[in-house]
């Protein structure tokens, strides 16, 4: 009967991407709605989601993959919901392109997993999760193409763009290491090296990757907030990942030491975008005019 249950959900997102189709608003609401959820229940129900997809429901490391891969989803969630009166087409296109690139190695690792390790997943309920994955992916490839937004026509110069650009070089290093070498980082990180580890790894790298694509055109923002809208939203996927280590540490019962460099790795990710925020409200309210031409079309 669960099993049927799974199935009706899967059916129940694919007929609500079609209904979303019908307007972009609809659609750009819809996708919020389901990566915030997604995002919410990873972190706030980390065993159940374990349990229900993969092999060690009793593996803290696990529990704490699949928090952090909620964290990434509620991060952009933040950033989507703050910009979700946006007129500015870039700050549009940069999330709907981050997202229409970014899921398709994503949905490519979990195909892969699902094919290699079809006996240590629940079938059900890993394809509840690739439905879950191709959905968010069709809306943001369906707004690309019905709205075509000009992405990166102007980009202003100053410290926080280069705060942007720093973080865009943290996002390529951290998600492609990620993606190539899971067990290299789970070695680090005092990890035991299973399937559903390595599977979430993996993801929580494509899912940085993406980002890469926000940070680069966040100098192209025309408004100071939602340049400020993109740092909080880093800064909440900090928060947030803080929290998961504490609860992790917790489970592990560790001592002080071990504690102490596991929330000091979390709260290194946070420099840049307390740097840029810091930066942001110092910065004049007067508009400026340092802007130049990113392409010739623009």
């Amino acid at each position: 009967m669960s099993a049927i249950y799974d199935y009706l959900r899967a059916v129940a997102i694919v007929v609500a991407f079609i209904a979303a189709k019908q307007s972009k608003k609809a659609a750009w609401s819809f996708d919020l709605i389901l990566t915030a959820w997604f995002g919410m229940g990873c972190f706030l129900f980390p065993q159940t989601v374990v349990s229900k997809v993969f092999e060690s429901p009793s593996d803290p490391a696990v529990g704490y993959g699949v928090q952090t891969l909620g964290a990434c989803f509620l991060g952009v969630a933040c950033f989507q919901y703050l910009c979700l009166n946006s007129r500015d087409d870039t700050v549009i296109g940069s999330i709907a392109l981050s997202k229409a690139l970014g899921f398709v190695p994503l949905l490519a690792t979990s195909l892969y997993t699902y094919v290699t390790y079809q006996k240590k997943v629940d079938h059900a309920a890993f394809c509840f999760l690739l439905t879950i994955y191709t959905g968010i992916w069709l809306i943001n490839v369906m707004l690309l193409v019905e709205t075509r937004p000009s992405i990166g026509r102007r980009e202003q110069r100053g410290p926080v763009s280069v705060v942007f650009r720093l973080m865009f070089l943290v996002f390529l290093l951290h998600g492609l290491a990620a993606l190539a070498f899971p067990s290299t980082i789970l070695s680090l990180m005092k990890m035991k090296e299973t399937m559903a580890s390595n599977y979430l790894v993996q993801s929580i790298g494509v899912l940085l990757i993406s980002n890469i694509f926000t940070s680069w055109y966040a100098p192209c923002f025309l408004r100071k907030e939602d340049k400020k809208s993109f740092i909080v939203s880093q800064i909440v996927f900090v928060g947030l990942l803080t929290l998961a280590s504490v609860y992790y540490c917790n489970l592990r019962k560790e001592n002080t030491k071990a504690v102490l460099l596991q929330i000091g790795h979390s709260l290194v990710g946070g420099i840049l975008p307390a740097v840029g925020y810091f930066l942001l409200t110092r910065e004049d309210r007067v508009p400026t005019n340092s802007y130049f031409t990113r392409s010739k079309s623009s």
